[in-house]
């Protein structure tokens, strides 16, 4: 009994989780280092010595959907290999005056994609509202005012909450979170669009409230 207890004791088994971050300039945290992105972040949150956290990102700046989508079909990922995945993904789309329409069948096609690669529950995805840019420094100097900004972009967040309650997806709002504090000089970087680390870090505990529920840990 001793024997057995003390080779238990010694044994350190570890669980690996899979987390594949999908999106464009958000995702990888353009302005940033790549440790204050929002997917690394989570990882830190989550890390503890029985959990291996493992992070795929595929995410360009610039990327829309139908860009993403090409992305991962290049790619060439195994069915089975991820056991959660989160998308933010339609700023661009927006940005280049597409339609919701277009972006409504890449989303669609960007989940179902999604699910192929994951291994036990095909609703382990969190879909991610975009954020409104037109509050930045940029946004307000661009030539679009900044309402008709936030309406467009309100549109095609009701795009993913539509699909996040058709799929039966986790769904985060961070747009009005952001809309709030977004527009700070300390949470923007140098280019007076993206996001700097405290707001990522914010973005990354919400992800990982989730992460916990879904994944037990």
């Amino acid at each position: 009994m001793l024997g057995n207890k003390n080779n238990a004791t010694n044994e350190s088994p570890t669980r690996a989780i899979n987390y594949l971050a999908l999106g464009d300039s958000y995702t990888i945290g353009e302005g940033e280092t790549t440790q204050n992105a929002y997917p690394w972040k989570i990882a830190k949150i989550l890390a503890n010595e029985e959990i291996k956290f493992n992070t795929k990102v595929i995410a360009k700046t610039g990327w829309t959907s139908s860009e993403l989508l090409q992305a991962l079909s290049q790619e060439k990922i195994a069915p089975n290999s991820y056991d959660i995945a989160s998308i933010l993904i339609g700023v661009n789309n927006q940005y280049r005056g597409q339609s919701t329409e277009q972006f409504h069948e890449e989303l669609i096609e960007l989940i179902e994609t999604t699910q192929s690669f994951l291994k036990s529950s095909k609703k382990h995805i969190v879909l991610v509202s975009i954020p409104d840019w037109g509050i930045t420094r940029f946004g307000q100097s661009s030539k679009k005012p900044q309402d008709q900004i936030s309406k467009e972009i309100n549109a095609f967040n009701r795009v993913i909450i539509q699909e996040a309650t058709k799929y039966g997806l986790p769904y985060i709002n961070i747009t009005e979170s952001y809309r709030e504090n977004g527009g700070n000089a300390e949470n923007m970087v140098e280019d007076g669009l993206h996001p700097s680390r405290y707001i990522y870090k914010e973005w990354a505990f919400q992800l990982s409230k989730i992460f916990r529920e879904l994944q037990q840990l």
